[in-house]
């Protein structure tokens, strides 16, 4: 049985893990053998991309624009491709101009503009922090979900007190992790290798769930001898919902092309795709594997999404539980405790992640282009003899 105390301790220890990992990953960089530097962890690295969003949400969205979800994932995969010369470009010149954020790189195009810089960095504030806001809305929900097994019932907005609120506790827990293996780094432009480790096992971790999830499904529930396949899964298969699902034509060529352009966009222009791909690259030639690992993670990651869509759908047929929340329900429904533990680690992994990277990189992006510019600003107008280093 799944209980309260246990969540909160299987979670804590996973948080716990990260924090461990990290430590390790800076002790190692302190003694010169760094970890970050293989090839294989700054491609993993990338998969931050995948947010709760990816881990829950492509599920709910192919429920509602059938393979309209892959266009999230077409546009990265198509710029991964071209990384061997844009990539490349891009780091070659931010190292040599030591440019340590999104905001750096757009307003050095334009002679250091300050002004360009600052404006890039309340644009990224403004349309980021929904974002953070939205993966700590999914871990709390996934916990409050997961706490009535086997219950499957969806959770209702209630008013408690923050102390109280599952969100606010993970957002101290992610504002301390940060602090410590991130923001405390004096030189921006410094590697933040504990954070980089951390990230890359959070990747491989939310991998692994999903693809646990998607394969019971596949061939416990969907399966010729599974639990769904018995209650009429050809007959059931001809109903509009399940029939969408595989329709690429319910969204227009010109959706598919927009939103694969605004995807492969963010992949590159995201406060935390430019973190991990530009300013924690340690050498150029980590980004020939990226080239076709992070596609790859990519196609594993949306491997199982129409399946799991699928067995969603026929076994929540009154709509009663919100499809985004297919991934953690359907292991509750079939009394699978164990996974549903590990889906709601997954869906950890995929939340805390993002909001870590982004923490990091939003606060460089403000102190720098926003709170530095004041502070000298006022210096100036003081005596020379001042202290400017404190």
């Amino acid at each position: 049985m799944i209980t309260g105390p246990l969540i909160v301790g299987v979670a804590c220890s996973y948080l716990g893990l990260l924090f461990a990992i990290a430590y390790w990953a800076d002790r190692r960089a302190d003694q010169g053998r760094s970890v970050i530097g293989h090839p294989t962890i700054y491609a993993l690295s990338l998969a931050v991309y995948c947010t709760a969003w990816t881990f829950y949400g492509s599920v709910g969205r192919a429920t509602a624009t059938g393979l309209g979800f892959l266009t999230i994932y077409l546009g990265p995969t198509v710029v991964a491709l071209l990384w061997g010369s844009l990539l490349v470009k891009i780091v070659r010149i931010s190292k040599s101009q030591r440019i340590t954020s999104i905001a750096d790189f757009i307003a050095s195009r334009y002679g250091m503009s300050q002004l360009l810089g600052g404006l890039v960095t309340v644009i990224a504030v403004v349309g980021v922090i929904p974002y953070i806001a939205l993966q700590l809305k999914a871990i709390a929900w996934s916990f409050t979900i997961l706490l009535h097994y086997p219950e499957v019932r969806m959770p209702r907005v209630l008013d408690l007190p923050f102390w109280q609120d599952t969100a606010f506790v993970v957002a101290l827990l992610l504002a301390a992790f940060t602090m410590v293996f991130g923001t405390r780094h004096l030189d921006a432009s410094e590697r933040h290798e504990g954070m980089v480790a951390a990230i890359a096992f959070e990747s491989i971790v939310k991998l692994c769930a999903f693809l646990a999830v998607g394969l019971w499904v596949s061939f416990s529930l969907l399966g010729p001898h599974g639990s769904i396949a018995g209650q009429g899964l050809s007959e059931a298969a001809a109903s509009p919902p399940l029939a969408m699902l595989l329709d690429p034509g319910i969204a227009s060529p010109g959706d598919w092309f927009a939103i694969s352009l605004l995807a492969g966009l963010a992949v590159m222009l995201l406060p935390r795709q430019f973190q991990v791909a530009v300013v924690e690259n340690s050498d150029e030639r980590q980004i020939r594997r990226a080239i076709w690992l992070f596609p790859f993670y990519l196609l594993l990651i949306n491997l199982f999404v129409i399946p799991i869509a699928v067995a969603g759908l026929l076994a929540f047929p009154q709509g009663s539980v919100d499809p985004d929340t297919f991934v953690l329900t359907l292991p509750m429904a079939y009394q699978q405790p164990w996974l549903a533990l590990v889906v709601f680690i997954g869906g950890l992994s995929a939340a805390t992640g993002m909001v870590i990277v982004e923490t990091i990189a939003l606060s460089t992006m403000v102190s720098n282009d926003l709170v530095l510019p004041v502070v000298l600003r006022r210096w100036q107008s003081h005596a020379r003899d001042d202290d400017l280093g404190r």
